[in-house]
């Protein structure tokens, strides 16, 4: 529970009325991350009467311990590993602890900023505290100086994720970082054991084997961010080994011995089920020696475990709660009437840009709920390493398994072949397009380089417009860039569909409504396997 006080100064709240009486709103918005903050700042800004508890720091995940530490973190490190300065001397050790100092300053300043935003903010109060639904449709928020009891028609959960932690015999809770606590450090670690291959295990263990630290990185899948395509997870294992850092795939952490500082490792199961699988002589599971942080970069989970203390939990009040985390419908209504959800205690959202979108789309729904809901699609993803990994859609393997194999093409094409990739030196990264035969229509993409999370911005709004490659084709790209891929990729489907329009339009009909094969493969072949 915070130390704040119950209501933010210059909120404009009322005190909490005598004899217990519920103060009125038009809503209620519990959690201030990125979708909460969106949601409430909507509806104020509309008119509305709004409510914002949050028992945390505002900002949420994304400002304090995600996004803008993460990035201003590796963006730092990269900086002194530039700097020329001898790795390991004193003057590099002094500006290793002055890099980490300035994340946590520019983000407290960030989160200064946003909560000086929230208490000038018309209609809205900013309550310090945490909040619980109650069985009769109220939430009563429990605070530092007390309790007060609200009722709104409509209530929005938006409390977000918590890190995944796993017990390890042996390993002292000291020695244990999430990113909770990993931004806290006053200086790099001597060597940093990384459990977890995803965008967070991928992004930290290039931060700091660039300020310095040995870095080990652990991943039970037989391959890196699991969730993108296998030649970006190639491209990303080498240079991560470039950067110095060991990377163990395969295996999983099974134990710790305090003495030496070893890290216990034992080979998982080969293969993940996307044609990667490697057999258990591939993998390094001998112990890793002389660590003294562990940073569990396991996932997440959504944060609903004191969001009521009716019996039953949020189950009983008729709130849906599945593995991935609330469940509702597609205008993010609970199963209760007059709450939603939306961001990471959600089922979809699991980005802060894509809790923001779903904040936005909520206001409007809520503003104007006769009209439609315009399709909520996919979001773009990026993994901000060294290179950056860009996508949008699913990775063939996934998409294999909603779209007939037979309808889909590939194209990809390398960023050293481009006259940019030539002037730049890029010796790797590539831009590789999946769309449906004769129609063009972008299903998902993939761009790994430089920038590629700016380069993914026109393939998001091409695949989620429904954009197709003949229109991309026709795309103007500023001479000499690397955005040229993506339309030389537009342009290599074209010049293979139109010379074989009448093969493809009856390859197109025996498709199209077809459902994949139970036993569609899932490897990438053709012009996409290179």
């Amino acid at each position: 529970m915070s130390g704040a006080p119950a209501v933010a100064p210059g909120s404009g709240a009322r005190p909490a009325p005598a004899g217990g009486e519920a103060e009125p709103f038009d809503a209620v918005v519990i959690g201030a991350g990125a979708g909460g903050l969106t949601v409430a700042f909507g509806l104020a800004r509309i008119g509305k009467r709004v409510a914002l508890v949050e028992g945390g720091a505002i900002g949420g995940d994304c400002t304090n311990v995600g996004c803008i530490p993460s990035k201003t973190l590796l963006d730092l490190a990269g900086r002194l590993r530039a700097s020329g300065l001898e790795p390991g001397g004193d003057a590099w050790t002094a500006a290793a602890a002055d890099a980490l100092a300035e994340v946590r300053r520019r983000r407290d300043a960030l989160r200064e900023h946003e909560t000086a935003q929230l208490e000038r903010e018309p209609g809205l109060t900013l309550l310090r505290g945490r909040a619980r639904l109650t069985a009769g449709g109220l939430v009563d928020v429990v605070t530092d100086g007390g309790s007060r009891r609200l009722r709104a028609p409509r209530v929005v959960l938006a409390t977000g994720a918590r890190p995944l932690r796993i017990d390890l015999p042996g390993l002292p809770p000291e020695l244990v970082w999430t990113n909770h606590e990993l931004f806290e450090a006053a200086a790099p670690p001597t060597h940093l054991a990384v459990l977890g291959g995803g965008p967070i295990g991928v992004e930290m263990a290039t931060a700091f084997a660039r300020l310095g630290s040995r870095v080990t990185l652990v991943e039970a899948l037989p391959r890196l961010l699991s969730g993108s395509e296998p030649e970006a997870s190639a491209v990303s294992e080498t240079a991560l080994r470039r950067l110095g850092v060991d990377v163990r795939v395969g295996v999983r952490a099974v134990g710790f011995e305090a003495d030496g500082g070893r890290l216990l490792l034992a080979a998982t199961e080969p293969g993940d089920g996307d044609g990667t699988a490697r057999g258990t002589g591939d993998v390094d599971a001998g112990p890793v020696t002389a660590v003294d942080r562990v940073l569990m970069a396991l996932g997440r989970r959504p944060a609903v475990a004191d969001l009521t203390d009716v019996p039953g939990g949020l189950e009983a009040l008729g709130i849906r709660v599945g593995r991935q985390g609330i469940v509702t419908d597609a205008a993010h209504r609970t199963g209760r009437r007059g709450v939603y959800a939306i961001g990471d205690v959600g089922e979809r959202a699991k980005f802060t840009h894509a809790a923001n979108a779903q904040g936005r789309r909520l206001v409007r729904h809520l503003t104007l709920p006769w009209l439609p809901l315009v399709r909520e699609g996919d979001y773009p993803a990026v993994t901000f390493g060294e290179p950056e990994v860009a996508q949008i859609g699913p990775p063939l393997a996934a998409l294999r398994r909603t779209v007939h194999p037979a309808s889909i093409v590939s194209h990809r094409v390398d960023l050293a072949d481009l006259d940019r990739g030539l002037t730049s030196g890029l010796r790797e990264g590539f831009v590789l397009l999946h769309a449906r035969r004769l129609t063009g229509r972008l299903l998902s993409a993939t761009v790994v380089g430089p920038h590629a999370g700016e380069l993914v911005q026109l393939l998001t709004w091409a695949q989620r417009r429904r954009v197709s490659l003949w229109q991309l084709s026709r795309h103007v790209v500023a001479y000499p860039a690397l955005a040229e891929g993506i339309k030389r990729a537009a342009d290599a489907f074209v010049f293979a569909t139109l010379p074989a329009l009448p093969r493809e339009l009856a390859a197109y009909l025996r498709t199209r409504w077809r459902r994949p094969p139970a036993d569609a493969p899932t490897t990438v072949t053709g012009d996409a396997a290179r």
